[in-house]
């Protein structure tokens, strides 16, 4: 089949599947009315919140709930039809202390190496983020050379080719190369508005002159630095930020991490303060990290456990408050988790002050996910030490700081707290809690 006819016949079925999405939508919640008069009202004014599920079935619950034209921005990095598996990496220690690093499976891109179906499954979701993008706001989505140009005829169609605002190319110095064609070092992401009334705000940077000597252009303000003279300009459409290298300190071992430079600059430029940001493909959260720490709203969510639980690591790092919430509650929980309390002090606030430590921990692991020359370093460590596999631990919303859970772990906490403890492949297990005083 043709290109053209497999893009056009997947965004035909795309398209059918947000009208049955929002039928059965429309004619099945009865609340809908109600939710968006009560975010009319202070709905803008609630807080972040993260989600682990389909980002279809989060758009839905969104859309049901009032947050049509409410985001102010949206920021995508979705699978680019690479047609292959990406993983992430952890540490793990022998019974000699010697470190392993092991891969696992991080998210697969692979869409059955069909265009069709790579497009079919990005209309639909690019349809529910244009209802969710308010007027004035802007849609980023980030690719490389693997489907930009497919994406490109995609946007143009969906938002308008008059909605079209720029083609953002980030430049970088890593990843390979290859003698039957030029380094691939950059990647492409696509900028539209929905309605052409954006909010943007374009930042200045440096424009050097010719030899790096002055101008003295009559009116014209010219600085010098060590490099020579230049003038202050709008920022062109291409970046040059580097990855996330092999020694960063924001680095988490999750592949196709992207650096929060970059992400700041999109965020600042396209939003506002207080504004309300979305990112549906979060991956290890590095847009919302960045919209935290510039003051913005945002909700988010991935499918992965993995990147779920790197991003809310982070994102209780960096002091945020928001709440979580999972399309697998519910579900059985595999693998143990006891928690022993010596002692639990009630404190004026009427609150506890807990100190206790975990006295069993054994995490339900997929091996299947891990690389098979990896697996026998996974089962010797559960054998000889199953707690390095605890990545951090969660009391009610708030995040603990241990060393892996190892020794007393103290918390401030209401009686009765809800502890989970969340492994280092991101899947989090309830802990029973005993009593030892």
């Amino acid at each position: 089949m043709a290109v053209i006819e497999q893009i056009m016949q997947g965004m035909e079925k795309g398209r059918a599947l947000y009208d049955e999405i929002n039928n059965k939508r429309h004619a099945g919640n009865v609340r809908a009315g109600a939710a968006e008069k009560a975010v009319d009202t202070a709905g803008t004014e609630t807080g972040s919140e993260l989600f682990l599920g389909d980002n279809i079935e989060y758009m839905n619950r969104l859309m049901a709930e009032g947050y049509a034209g409410r985001f102010n921005m949206i920021y995508i990095d979705p699978p680019f039809f690479t047609k292959s598996k990406f993983n992430a990496s952890i540490d793990l220690r022998d019974s000699t202390g010697k470190t392993h690093k092991i891969h696992h499976l991080a998210y697969d891109d692979r869409f059955d190496r069909n265009l069709e179906y790579y497009v079919e499954n990005m209309t639909v979701r690019l349809l529910m983020m244009k209802d969710l993008l308010s007027d004035e706001g802007l849609m980023w989505v980030h690719l490389d050379w693997h489907s930009a140009h497919y994406i490109k005829i995609v946007m143009d169609e969906l938002m308008g080719e008059k909605n079209f605002v720029n083609e953002i190319i980030w430049c970088y110095k890593s990843g390979g190369s290859g003698k039957r064609h030029f380094a691939r070092k950059h990647d492409t992401i696509l900028v539209y508005s929905k309605t052409g009334r954006y909010y943007i705000d374009v930042p200045e940077e440096k424009s050097y002159n010719r030899g790096r000597k002055p101008y003295r252009f009559s009116g014209v303000e010219e600085f010098k630095d060590d490099y020579g003279w230049y003038t202050m300009v709008n920022m062109k459409d291409v970046w040059n930020i580097d990855m996330v290298g092999r020694t960063s300190g924001e680095r988490t071992g999750y592949a196709t991490q992207k650096p929060v430079e970059l992400m700041k600059r999109i965020v600042g430029s396209s939003s506002r303060e207080g504004d309300l940001i979305g990112d549906f493909f979060c991956g290890s959260g590095s847009l919302l990290e960045s919209a935290q720490l510039l003051g913005r709203r945002w909700m988010g969510c991935d499918s992965e456990e993995l990147a779920v639980s790197m991003t809310r690591r982070r994102l209780c790092s960096a002091g945020a408050e928001f709440s979580y919430s999972s399309g697998t509650d519910g579900k059985a929980e595999e693998g143990r988790a006891n928690i022993k309390v010596h002692s639990k002090e009630l404190l004026e606030d009427g609150r506890y002050l807990y100190s206790c430590s975990i006295s069993e921990f054994v995490p339900d692991i997929d091996t299947g996910y891990i690389q098979l020359n990896d697996r026998q370093y996974v089962a010797e460590a559960m054998e000889n030490d199953p707690l390095q596999f605890v990545d951090y631990i969660m009391a009610g919303n708030r995040m603990i700081n241990t060393d892996a859970g190892r020794g007393t772990i103290q918390f401030i906490a209401d009686d009765n707290v809800e502890v989970i403890i969340t492994d280092v492949f991101g899947r989090g297990y309830k802990a029973e809690i005993y009593q030892d005083i």
